[in-house]
């Protein structure tokens, strides 16, 4: 058996700034600075450089994180309560849906209960 990984590639996702020391730059809250872009956005690959330099990191790079986007603190608070509610945390997760559909599927096939 096995160990595969599974590369997203979605078109959609944000640009994260990282520091030549491999670490996200971002503030003293753990908030990473980001821009919402596509897949080799040069535009937003800029936006997110001339930020760092005027933040005072310029030494690093734009690193873009695919399938990814920005959550508010209220979103998170709203997907921390679907989760403990037993919920898919975000609605538009496609591949969480995709897990939990086929995981349903898994159960039926080997005939057990879902509830």
């Amino acid at each position: 058996m096995g160990i595969s990984v599974v590369k997203k590639v979605a078109p959609y996702g944000i640009f994260v700034w990282k520091l030549d020391n491999g670490k996200l730059f971002g503030d003293s809250d753990g908030n990473v600075m980001n821009i919402p872009g596509r897949s080799h956005d040069i535009s937003a690959m800029n936006k997110l450089t001339q930020a760092a330099k005027y933040y005072g990191a310029p030494e690093g790079k734009a690193v873009f994180l695919a399938g990814t986007q920005r959550v508010s603190n209220m979103r998170h608070s709203e997907e921390i309560d679907r989760m403990k509610e037993g919920l898919v945390p975000s609605e538009t997760d496609i591949d969480m849906w995709k897990e939990q559909e086929d995981l349903f599927e898994e159960y039926k096939r080997q005939g057990w209960d879902w509830e």
